[in-house]
């Protein structure tokens, strides 16, 4: 079984290992691997997916094994790593990385294929991929809707030889899926971008740069998106969590 690989130091908060990294960083760390043949497992992680895995051991396991790289995805991880007197360096969305690694395959004239969302929002995510970024390749995409057990949907990217998977299937089934698929792409970049393709096709709105520097953007998707809230209520308890392990860590002030 692949394990995890990291040249980075990391930070462990509620037992996840987070790559105390900048996204120039790891963009630099991701092109630097292809170069060399070697490929990336990323996951941005947030509150929500931290607290999912403390509760579903086998996915516990996955990210402790699998991905190469886990970043601050959500102001809740920055947080908690002040609470441990461990910061991190600076939050790293798979959004905003996505936007970058897209540009990166664009520059090198490299292989992209995107799997997830429903099937319009992924062919107007193409569609946009094909217009800003012409020089890379789009070897193929995929919705969201099939089970992991169809394994016709996995060869389907695998055939294709990819460089680089965007995957927007939601946690946990998109790391399923790429760690499913990682031992036959051994040389590719693999990252899961949960509703990204949303915001790539337009559908959704991302909250406006002000918000976004004032660490506010979840507020925003909260009120344009109310059904949000039962998902919301995992921040507190993620910085509950936090708090207990500072306290037994002798790190609270």
């Amino acid at each position: 079984m692949l394990q995890r690989r990291t040249d980075l130091p990391t930070i462990e908060i509620l037992g996840i290992n987070f790559s105390a990294t900048t996204q120039a960083q790891l963009v630099a760390t991701v092109d630097q691997r292809l170069r060399d043949g070697q490929g990336t497992f990323v996951v941005t992680a947030n509150p929500e997916i931290v607290m999912y895995a403390r509760a579903h051991p086998e996915y516990a396991k996955l990210l402790a094994t699998q991905p190469d790289e886990i970043t601050a995805d959500g102001v809740g991880i920055l947080l908690g790593g002040k609470i441990l007197h461990t910061p991190l360096p600076e939050r790293v969305t798979g959004y905003d990385l996505m936007l970058v690694l897209l540009q990166q395959a664009n520059q090198a004239h490299r292989r992209v294929y995107l799997i997830g969302a429903k099937a319009a929002v992924v062919a107007a995510s193409a569609a946009r991929v094909r217009r800003d970024y012409p020089n890379l390749e789009l070897v193929g995409t995929h919705d969201g809707y099939f089970d992991l057990s169809d394994a016709k949907v996995a060869q389907a990217v695998i055939d294709a030889r990819p460089d680089y998977v965007f995957a927007a299937l939601g946690f946990p089934k998109q790391e399923y899926f790429l760690s499913a698929i990682r031992p036959k792409l051994p040389h590719a970049f693999l990252m899961g971008v949960g509703g990204s393709f949303d915001v790539l096709a337009g559908v959704v709105a991302r909250a406006p740069g002000r918000v976004q520097q004032l660490r506010l953007e979840w507020l925003y998707r909260l009120i344009k998106q109310p059904s949000r809230f039962g998902r919301m209520l995992q921040l507190p308890k993620f910085v509950l969590a936090v708090r207990r392990e500072a306290r037994q860590r002798g790190k609270i002030d």
